[in-house]
């Protein structure tokens, strides 16, 4: 992966990064070891989910639906894009209390909730027996898995302890392994494992916090993004849901506002607003999330838009994923956008453990 973008900002803070002392204040949980055990979470997550699939129909659904919020959605958004890409079964994700009504028996649904008590998902996982069609539930325990087990529904345990966000790895890699079981997904073990490999290996000489700021691209980005605003831009066809973890990542980690536009989409409208107001428009900062396999017409206009938002005085910064599967350019891309979103909430001076607003909302939802 190989990110562009100004340098001066990041010969400004020199160092800051660089201090394990400020690490230690500021991330008291370890949110760094955490983002960098993704590629073992990956590797897990097959092993995880091997005893729910014995217990799982192998026919091939008319479509694969995953229930599920936040953290324990986005798993649903990345294979949603390489069943797009490459697969015989539309993938769709369900982020509400109720599934669409279009689901039938020959469908399979998928209940994702890391704490298994998340709300919106345990609400829908009730219509089940109104549907009738296979299910399956992902969570590291609590209602959802109990209820699923009464069931007698095939359930994949995740191991608990962790923010929802900082799980992905193993929600991806069990669903990756219950998709193939099913047929929506092609030679999903050994693509998890060539991913693990080329993810390890990438943070390990350039990521960590212990690599130098001077040849830290994860670092150098986050440098370059404080103070601004973040628009993330990808194309919906194949980095997009890349785009939402950043966006959930620097809103949650970094305690950071940031958005997702989506090619060609914002190229029929968003294009025109960056005019008023002025003020706003020239702190704002654009992160260019590529892939080598855009549409070559979606390619141009990436490269229109990066003359143009810069012409609108927005620091733009283009990223361009790296690798020969899509599967290993997705999470490569998920990878970097966790550690970027790391050193962000460094920057910020904010736990990145803490999720103040979220708990504000669930304790005021509970009276």
């Amino acid at each position: 992966m190989t990110p562009k973008g100004k340098g001066g900002a990041a010969r400004s803070r020199s160092g800051v990064l660089d201090s394990a002392a400020r690490r230690a204040r500021i991330d008291p949980e370890d949110m760094a070891a955490k983002i960098a055990g993704f590629p073992e979470q990956l590797r897990a997550g097959a092993a995880i989910a091997d005893s729910a699939v014995r217990g799982i129909d192998p026919t091939r659904p008319r479509a694969f639906v995953l229930a599920g919020m936040g953290g324990s959605a986005i798993a649903g958004d990345l294979l949603r894009v390489l069943a797009d890409r490459e697969g015989v079964v539309p993938v769709h994700v369900v982020r509400h209390y109720d599934p669409p009504a279009w689901i039938a028996p020959e469908d399979f649904l998928l209940f994702s909730s890391y704490s298994g008590e998340t709300e919106e998902t345990l609400n829908a996982f009730r219509s089940l027996k109104r549907i009738g069609c296979r299910a399956a539930v992902l969570a590291s325990g609590g209602t959802l898995a109990a209820q699923a087990r009464k069931e007698g529904l095939p359930v994949a345990l995740l191991p608990g302890g962790l923010p929802p966000r900082a799980a992905l790895g193993y929600s991806f890699g069990a669903l990756a392994h219950i998709a193939h079981h099913l047929g929506v997904l092609w030679d999903a073990d050994r693509r998890l494992e060539e991913a693990a490999k080329a993810v390890e290996e990438k943070a390990a000489t350039a990521l960590l916090p212990g690599v130098l700021q001077s040849r830290n691209p994860a670092k150098r980005i986050a440098i370059r993004l404080t103070g601004h605003p973040i628009m993330l831009v990808a194309n919906h066809r194949t980095l997009e849901p890349v785009a939402w973890r950043w966006k959930g990542q620097f809103n949650e980690n970094s305690k950071h506002l940031a958005w997702v536009s989506s090619l060609p989409e914002m190229n029929h409208n968003e294009v025109d607003g960056f005019v008023n107001p002025g003020a706003v428009i020239g702190r704002i900062a654009a992160v260019l999330l590529r892939d080598p396999e855009d549409h070559p017409r979606v390619a141009r206009r990436f490269d229109w838009l990066t003359g143009y938002l810069k012409k609108r005085n927005l620091h733009v910064e283009t990223v361009m994923l790296e690798g020969d599967d899509p599967m290993s350019r997705i999470l490569a891309g998920v990878s970097l956008g966790d550690f970027v979103s790391y050193y962000l909430a460094l920057l910020n001076g904010a736990d990145p453990s803490a999720l103040p607003g979220v708990t504000a909302l669930k304790r005021a939802l509970q009276k």
